[in-house]
């Protein structure tokens, strides 16, 4: 039966609403409890304040599941506070997008109900599904909770992802000024503002996008940071760039930056992505101590393989059958750059 509910944010067909009473029994029977902490009735070593507000399905007014949020601290003043955050939503409801809204309007009323700088979450390292809802919602990976839940009879490792305030400061207006690192040719890599993280990982998705996986990876995501590429003249959003180390023998001397890139559709096929990638390398260079800067590329992505080139990136060889895509086994086509090359 549909209840009436009081509700304090909504966004499409998505609202968050106060909790009443029966809800926590509801979405416990509907509820496949994935992920869910083992149950312990010891006394937590502190006593935690745990707020709750419904997530409620508008189109007809159907209980769809809850976020949570307490409050963490790293010292004794509310500077050092932050609210540490969760969501739970019903199967039926997951895998159409209502858990990225979702997280969207939850951050949006922490933000403007409390004067905390910053949210923090974490997940199983298992738990693909919700880290790619928090990278999407603007969230950060910042390191691995080792043992941190105990579920299944085993203490699990799990993701830490963090967002701040200042991560969603308004952008500025066209032409204003920009955080840029570095500038040329026409292009220039700046720090992303808010909207930008988003419009790169959604609207510069292309031809080559892998196939979405949600098993478990083997390894643990890697760490990758991300610049806005920019029409250096306008400072129009053209894409972005992003990198993440990788490791050839546990030490600096053997660690390279792998690179990728992403172009938003009308600014393809003119140059920028070529630019692009050899600013973002140059930058690379000159402020970390890594010797290597690599990329790969689908075989048939034949564009990306021409601006690596132009870049100075050489060809190395082929990555036999490394991407899934399209329920097939694909080979990539991999470029290296060395500090020496230039």
């Amino acid at each position: 039966m549909t209840v009436r509910r009081k509700v304090l944010n909504s966004s499409g067909h998505v609202a968050l609403a106060e909790v009443l009473e029966g809800d926590a029994e509801l979405l416990d029977r509907r509820g496949d409890g994935a992920f869910d902490a083992e149950e312990d009735d010891r006394r937590p070593p502190t006593d935690v304040v745990v707020h709750r507000l419904a997530v409620v399905d508008l189109s007809d007014g159907e209980l769809v599941g809850q976020v949570s949020w307490n409050a963490v601290s790293r010292g004794r003043t509310e500077a050092t506070a932050a609210w540490n955050v969760g969501m739970s939503l019903l199967p039926a409801a997951r895998g159409r997008g209502v858990g990225l809204r979702t997280l969207r309007l939850f951050v949006a009323h922490l933000f403007e109900t409390t004067d905390l700088h910053r949210l923090e979450a974490s997940v199983e390292v298992e738990n693909v599904a919700a880290q790619r809802v928090l990278g999407r919602g603007g969230f950060r990976a910042e390191g691995v909770l080792r043992g941190a839940r105990a579920r299944a009879g085993e203490h699990r490792d799990m993701l830490l992802f963090g967002l701040l305030r200042a991560d969603l400061t308004p952008p500025p207006p066209s032409g204003g000024e920009r955080e840029v690192v570095i500038e040329r040719d026409g292009v220039a890599l700046a720090v992303p503002v808010a909207g930008e993280r988003e419009k790169f990982y959604v609207e510069a998705a292309g031809d080559f996008e892998v196939d979405r996986d949600d098993r478990p990876q083997v390894t643990l995501p890697a760490r990758s940071s991300l610049l806005s590429v920019l029409d250096a003249a306008t400072r129009t959003l053209l894409g972005g760039v992003s990198w993440h180390a990788v490791d050839y023998g546990g030490t600096l001397g053997c660690s390279a930056w792998n690179i990728g890139i992403g172009l938003l559709p009308p600014e393809r096929g003119r140059g920028v992505g070529s630019t692009a990638q050899r600013l973002l390398a140059e930058h690379l260079f000159a402020t970390t101590e890594v010797d290597r800067v690599e990329a790969s590329t689908d075989v048939d992505n034949i564009a990306e393989q021409k601006a690596l080139a132009k870049a100075g990136f050489t060809r190395e060889g082929v990555l036999r059958g490394a991407q899934l895509r399209g329920g097939v086994r694909r080979d990539l086509v991999h470029f290296g750059k060395l500090r020496t090359d230039e």
